[in-house]
């Protein structure tokens, strides 16, 4: 098989139109063509519109607890109460900060980490992913200039520059906690520090994260937005400019009342079977391993592949690429039942721990919500770091009540499933060689180790 398309730049015989798009004018056709056009462009923004909402939230509400530009830090790890997105790990300590990259260089600077792990992941408007970690630039203090791609200005000697791809960038930073050391990685947070940016100005709507999952006039509003501040990849403009039909793309803002009202109901009823397309597709998240456990792929780095990005930003936002952070998910146990509280306890037993040159962990999360499970004993992950034992061979026993195990990961009656993070992960993480074991049911599951 040839090349996959072709240029028509210099073919005369394809024509440019100057025409305005044509729309269906009947009614019932005209709905099912924005019925079409809404799954896909709810598919395409999903990344964009949640990112936009947390921003939202940070810093464009009034009394946002920031500004732009401006590191918000959590000091402690996550736990069930944490709200800013699904799927938080609880090894590390977030902090995060959204910036408007202008004509100048924004600066950020890091402290020396030493050997503890730390990254700052550089997510764009439609979460793709750099990473300033030791695996990329090294851990010791430095300074780093956030240009825009067509920046042409000269930087000192000691300034790494890194270009990002949208005005609106993500910087989320997460620094390891070992043994509870809580204070000494506040300090660290605190010496980390930004400066320049664009100034703010108007930068959209307010929108809340739960909103733009329930509401197509606020999700919309925040694709409308994110449009306006980030426009979009140039490969990317054959699918996107379809989305003029749903009033996007105009020369004002996104009003709904602006709408005929079959556009507005086939509008909505899209939205919901989008959500309802992303709620499904969660477990085919990567691909399947043969031991239950799927592997996680392409994580900030999906390129056309829209619907593995949406779903990925639907599970957990700020998902870090495979090579500083590779992650598997599981759903069910060695013989594919779902994983449940009330059929367990369960083992998940590691003949050798996960390579890695960092740490590894296994976090427990509640199905329907993407939320941390509340337990007695506030544990909510187990791995190289917690782990009774020396180092070697590694169970885990995850039950609803307590089993009298030393490696006990509590977890709901109801349904529940499994990542594994592997951080700094070794090469047959990488290359695929190593897999993690089946989660397995039954007789030995509650024996002390």
């Amino acid at each position: 098989m040839g090349p996959l398309g072709y240029d028509t730049n210099d073919l005369p015989q394809v024509g440019k139109s100057a025409s305005d798009d044509v729309f269906p004018a009947e009614q019932g056709s005209r709905a099912s063509w924005i019925e079409a056009l809404g799954v896909q462009a709810t598919i395409y923004a999903t990344p964009a519109v949640l990112q936009y909402a947390q921003m939202s939230e940070q810093v464009l509400r009034p009394g946002a607890p920031g500004p732009m530009a401006s590191f918000l830090h959590e000091r402690s790890p996550a736990g069930p109460e944490f709200r800013a997105f699904r799927a938080p790990n609880v090894d590390t300590l977030y902090s995060n900060a959204w910036v408007h990259v202008g004509a100048e260089p924004v600066e950020l600077r890091l402290p020396d980490f030493g050997t503890r792990y730390f990254t700052v992941q550089v997510v764009d408007a439609y979460s793709n992913s750099i990473n300033i970690s030791a695996r990329t630039f090294g851990a010791a203090a430095a300074r780093y200039w956030l240009v825009p791609p067509d920046w042409t200005g000269e930087a000192p000697d000691d300034v790494t520059v890194v270009r990002v791809a949208t005005a609106i960038i993500w910087l989320l930073l997460r620094i390891q906690v070992l043994d509870g050391d809580l204070d000494v990685v506040h300090e660290l947070q605190d010496q980390v520090t930004l400066a320049g940016g664009a100034p703010g100005g108007d930068l959209g709507p307010v929108v809340g994260a739960d909103e733009v999952e329930e509401d197509w006039r606020a999700f919309y509003r925040a694709f409308d937005a994110v449009l306006r501040l980030n426009a979009f990849p140039r490969d990317e403009w054959v699918h996107v400019r379809q989305f003029r039909a749903l009033g996007l793309l105009g020369p004002t803002p996104w009003d709904p009342a602006a709408l005929d009202p079959a556009t507005a109901g086939a509008l909505e009823r899209s939205f919901a079977t989008a959500q309802t397309l992303l709620r499904s597709s969660r477990p085919q998240l990567g691909v399947a391993t043969g031991t239950g456990w799927t592997r996680v792929l392409d994580k900030g780095a999906h390129g056309h592949n829209f619907l593995a990005r949406a779903v990925m930003n639907h599970v957990g936002l700020g998902a870090n690429v495979a090579e500083e952070n590779t992650s598997f998910n599981t759903h069910v146990d060695s013989t594919g039942q779902r994983l449940a509280g009330r059929d367990g306890p369960y083992v998940l037993e590691f003949a050798a721990q996960p390579p890695h040159t960092a740490f590894w962990s296994v976090t427990l999360y509640h199905v329907e919500t993407g939320r941390l499970h509340a337990n007695p004993v506030h544990r909510h992950a187990l791995g190289s770091a917690a782990l009774v034992g020396d180092g070697g061979p590694a169970r885990l026993v995850l039950s609803h009540a307590d089993p009298g195990a030393a490696n006990w990961l509590p977890c709901p009656e109801g349904e529940f499933y499994l990542i594994l993070r592997i951080y700094s992960p070794g090469q047959e993480v990488v290359a695929g060689s190593w897999l993690p074991a089946p989660v397995r049911r039954g007789a030995g599951a509650a024996d002390d180790l």
